[in-house]
């Protein structure tokens, strides 16, 4: 079964899914698998790997690595740009961030990576990538205009054009912590 028709398979059941995220930058390749068992222990449906602009190379392939060998659900990658793109996982969101106000984060990193995706034979599943206000880093390093939390209008006008476009999923990003 393909991760895409996993996860909506199992919104059509539980009424959501749970991933959790794992940052190869925040802890070692190996406590990585660790936490990802414990998360897949806990009932998390899938996990997702990248998140910061230094999610990787080898340590991104060993951190995925590690997972990999740890659990039995689904590895997406979830990357900063196209050098987020590991070959041991399953899948691939495969974002373009709609209000960046710079090509690069719209459809060039995606240019730039999808050779690697075919390469590697990941699944991706496209996604419109939204930031809300504050915005945090991930706005200030995509060059967003974050949509106001209150302008639920703009909000649902791009996930509407990221449906338009072929996205299957919408992910509103308003910055960590």
């Amino acid at each position: 079964m393909s991760v895409k028709k996993y996860l909506d398979k199992t919104i059509e059941n539980d009424g959501a899914v749970h991933l959790t995220l794992i940052d190869p930058d925040k802890q070692e390749p190996e406590t990585a698998g660790e936490i990802a068992k414990i998360a897949a222990t806990a009932g998390t449906d899938g996990i997702m790997v990248g998140g910061s602009s230094r999610a990787k190379g080898k340590i991104l392939d060993e951190t995925a690595n590690h997972i990999k060998s740890n659990v039995e659900i689904p590895i997406i990658l979830f990357p900063a740009n196209e050098l987020g793109i590991s070959k041991y996982a399953d899948a691939i969101f495969f974002m373009s961030l709609l209000n960046s106000t710079d090509p690069y984060y719209i459809t060039g990193a995606q240019r730039l990576g999808a050779p690697k995706v075919k390469k590697y034979g990941l699944e991706p599943i496209p996604m419109g990538y939204l930031i809300m206000e504050p915005g945090g880093a991930a706005g200030r390093v995509g060059k967003a205009d974050p949509i106001p939390r209150k302008d639920i209008a703009s909000a649902a006008h791009y996930a509407l054009a990221a449906q338009y476009l072929g996205m299957d999923l919408v992910y509103l990003e308003s910055g960590s912590g």
